[in-house]
């Protein structure tokens, strides 16, 4: 695959898959049940950047996501793809005492991201980092609404600091099969 290729799944991987550890923070009694929800065959579609100045490319993504009630954790297996190419991903997002630690979709997901801090907030999974991007560190957020309706989003976006605002990077829409 080619490098452009690599960096637009990367970005959808960013995406959809929350590849980084959590930092501590106090997980409510309901972050087993939001983990649950979300177990499931899932078939996803939307667009993501290559890189932060490009323009969107069409990605789709099938996600078989199992929940482990005896390990507190959702376990997934999937693949992301553009019209030139796929990756196959593989991860683990899970509760560790009162931290969410894990790759919900594998390494590719974490590749190039600092300071990385996932957590649940209201009712939604949120990653936040940092990523290198022309020699400048940007910040980027992920977003994973809760299912409902047997449909979740998941939104990425970064900070442009000429505008002083969040950019949407990536959105992809999960329907459950």
């Amino acid at each position: 695959m080619s490098g452009s290729i690599l960096r637009a799944l990367k970005y959808a991987v960013l995406a959809t898959a929350l590849g980084m550890p959590a930092t501590a923070q106090s997980l409510s009694a309901d972050s087993e049940q939001i983990l649950a929800a979300y177990q499931g065959d899932w078939r996803g579609s939307g667009e993501a950047r290559p890189n932060f100045r490009s323009e969107p490319t069409r990605v789709t993504c099938r996600i078989s996501a199992r929940y482990k009630p005896s390990e507190t954790a959702l376990v997934n297996e999937g693949r992301c793809g553009t019209t030139q190419g796929a990756r196959d991903l593989k991860g683990k997002l899970a509760i560790a005492g009162e931290e969410l630690t894990g790759d919900f979709l594998g390494a590719a997901a974490n590749y190039g991201l600092l300071n990385p801090r996932l957590r649940i907030a209201e009712n939604m999974i949120v990653s936040e980092a940092e990523v290198e991007d022309a020699g400048k560190m940007v910040r980027v957020r992920t977003f994973i609404t809760p299912p409902q309706d047997d449909t979740f989003l998941v939104q990425s976006q970064y900070y442009d600091r000429a505008s002083e605002s969040w950019i949407v990077s990536s959105e992809i829409e999960f329907r459950r099969q």
